[in-house]
């Protein structure tokens, strides 16, 4: 593993423990209640409608189902299903241990809907985080359009900060327990993506085409 491999991995945990300290110290509480004004400043009842849309597309049944797709189809079932599984498993399992290790009680403001767990990190901001960030790296992996890559790319991006803005604007979450989810969940799918990259490696026959690195992309 290479060095900028391991800093691309490595740095985002730093900085969600950095996160973490300001968070418990109180440090962040005025940025949090910033982020939720300005978030609300144009809070209707269409916009809610359209927002709570936005916030089910990242529920854990949709991962689930599109991971469940990737298996599905074949060309896809031997070269994202597993990465992108492997990726999605693993940030739950994550989410859960790090909501009870920090216990961290959800915004007491108006919430638009029911949730139930902790609020640190946020489980949609880091399961979509990862799984969004995960087929980025694979679409750069595997698609040579480059129009289409960026196009895909961008959808993604634009789908991950849209399910984070969500959770906010909603009152489910604080804006440090999105960044939180986001932080972990890009460094689960950088660290999966780069086991899963050399396993295949090995695999290959020896006349394909050599995976390429971050390097690369």
């Amino acid at each position: 593993m290479n060095k900028r491999n391991i800093w691309l991995v490595i740095v985002p945990v730093i900085l969600f423990i950095m996160l973490a300290i300001c968070v418990k110290a109180g440090i962040t509480a005025n940025f949090e209640s910033w982020t939720y004004s300005e978030a609300v400043k144009k809070m209707s009842p269409a916009l809610t409608s359209i927002v709570k849309g936005i916030t089910h597309m990242g529920d854990s049944v949709v991962i689930i189902a599109l991971c469940l797709l990737f298996i599905i189809i074949p060309k896809s079932r031997k070269t994202i299903a597993l990465p992108v599984s492997i990726t999605v498993i693993l940030s739950s399992i994550l989410n859960v241990i790090l909501k009870n290790i920090f216990a961290r009680e959800r915004p007491d403001i108006l919430r638009l809907i029911n949730e139930t767990s902790y609020s640190f990190p946020s489980g949609h901001a880091m399961n979509n985080g990862a799984f969004y960030t995960m087929l980025i790296l694979l679409i750069f992996k595997y698609i040579k359009d480059k129009r289409v890559r960026y196009t895909l790319s961008a959808l993604c991006g634009i789908l991950v900060i849209s399910i984070g803005y969500s959770r906010i604007y909603l009152g489910v979450h604080y804006a440090d327990d999105v960044l939180g989810g986001w932080l972990i969940g890009f460094s689960v799918a950088i660290l999966v993506y780069y086991i899963f990259g050399n396993r295949l490696s090995s695999r290959k026959d020896p006349k394909e085409k050599s995976i390429k690195s971050f390097n690369d992309i």
